[in-house]
């Protein structure tokens, strides 16, 4: 496969740091469905509204990578407003506001397409030329739920498996190959079209990808000062935020000194672009959810863990090694290694979750501490760090 990788080394721009502002507002407002004790439908709605939100910003996060200055602000600009409606369209998103919310999402998707020069194939996110995840989106505004939500999942499950599947190289030959029948047919004296492949700049997409990490850490900071700005500080409090932080800084290294891009990986071994991006949506999804979890867990600092914060905390933590479990297996690192440190994770957070509604916050966020660190010991002495995502 080609190994083009664009000329110079740059960092995000002020209009992309701009543009990552919305970041902040829709995690922060997509937190809200996870308050209080949330039903099992509230986090699949939360899922689902979460995957539309980080699709639609990584369709012009790729843009403003690929394009480098080319990247035009107005567009960004404009982009900027449709999440800003569909964060705003969170709140009632279940009533008055969900056609608000599907229509900003579709036109999102439709701008996202239409800013890329004709015959212009960005080979690493071939979805930027795939709009068909749209259509049930589309459907959903004339029915009613649960089948809106069905239709939702559906066009998400459709985007999901495009970008893991859908070869970019692929696209640029048969466009090629299309040229090609073009110049037989009518000669090369009219207009012909011209194919070429874009790449991404990884680098400088590793670092928006890990900025986007940082701000939903920064989420799990915000609901922890919040709460604890609101509750009787005592022993059981400082106990319980001092533990809801030293996991957010367990995650923080885990992503970003551990792994590449936010993703948490155990090997030597790069990932594909697209594997890449798709374990960044989980792991970001999981962090999101820790960090409500969070909130509602420093709320009640004595006496039982409430049943809701408990699951969203134990699940959330329990997601986010799943993820790293599937880098490393992507990545090819030996499965000895991957159950050394993976099982006791995982088995220390599924009795956390069946046990620790007998106990308080305290307990259970130090032993959620416990297993991350379990897991950072265990990926700090791997041979060889990851040198950026690859193309496949």
């Amino acid at each position: 496969m080609s190994t083009h990788q664009p000329p110079g080394e740059r960092h995000a721009s002020w209009i992309e740091l701009f543009f990552d502002l919305v970041v902040v507002a829709g995690v922060l407002q997509l937190s809200h469905l996870l308050h209080e004790s949330p039903a099992p439908a509230d986090l699949g709605l939360y899922v689902l509204l979460y995957l539309a939100f980080w699709i639609s910003w990584v369709c012009f996060t790729v843009y403003g990578n690929v394009e480098g200055i080319r990247a035009g602000t107005p567009s960004l600009l404009l982009a900027m407003s449709g999440l800003a409606v569909m964060v705003s369209a969170v709140p009632h998103i279940r009533t008055d506001h969900t056609a608000a919310f599907v229509c900003a999402y579709v036109f999102l998707r439709w701008l996202s397409g239409r800013l890329w020069r004709p015959g212009r194939i960005v080979v690493d996110w071939p979805l930027a030329h795939i709009g068909g995840g749209t259509v049930p989106w589309i459907v959903s505004v004339w029915v009613d739920p649960p089948v809106r939500y069905w239709l939702w999942a559906i066009g998400l499950a459709v985007d999901l498996l495009i970008m893991l599947t859908a070869s970019g190289s692929r696209m640029v030959q048969s466009a090629q190959e299309q040229v090609a029948r073009f110049v037989r047919k009518y000669g090369s004296s009219g207009h012909v079209p011209v194919v070429e492949a874009a790449y991404a700049d990884v680098p400088h997409l590793v670092e928006r990808l890990g900025l986007f990490v940082i701000i939903v850490l920064g989420e799990g900071v915000i609901q922890i000062t919040s709460a604890a700005g609101q509750a009787v500080w005592d022993a059981a409090l400082i106990g319980a935020a001092a533990g809801a932080f030293a996991l957010l800084i367990g995650l923080w290294s885990m992503s970003l000194l551990h792994g590449y891009g936010g993703v948490p990986k155990d090997g030597p071994d790069d990932l594909p672009v697209r594997v890449t991006m798709a374990l960044h949506c989980a792991t970001t999804c999981a962090i999101a959810v820790l960090a409500a979890g969070l909130g509602s867990a420093i709320t009640h600092p004595d006496g039982h863990t409430p049943d809701g914060a408990r699951w969203l905390l134990c699940g959330s933590v329990a997601g986010y090694f799943g993820v790293a479990v599937l880098a490393a297996v992507v990545a090819g690192a030996p499965w000895r290694r991957i159950l050394l440190w993976a099982l006791p994770c995982l088995l220390l957070t599924l009795l956390l979750a069946l046990t620790a509604g007998r106990f308080g916050a305290v307990w259970l966020l130090w032993g959620l501490v416990a297993a991350v660190v379990w897991q950072i010991v265990c990926a700090s002495d791997v041979p060889g760090r990851l040198s950026g995502p690859r193309r496949a």
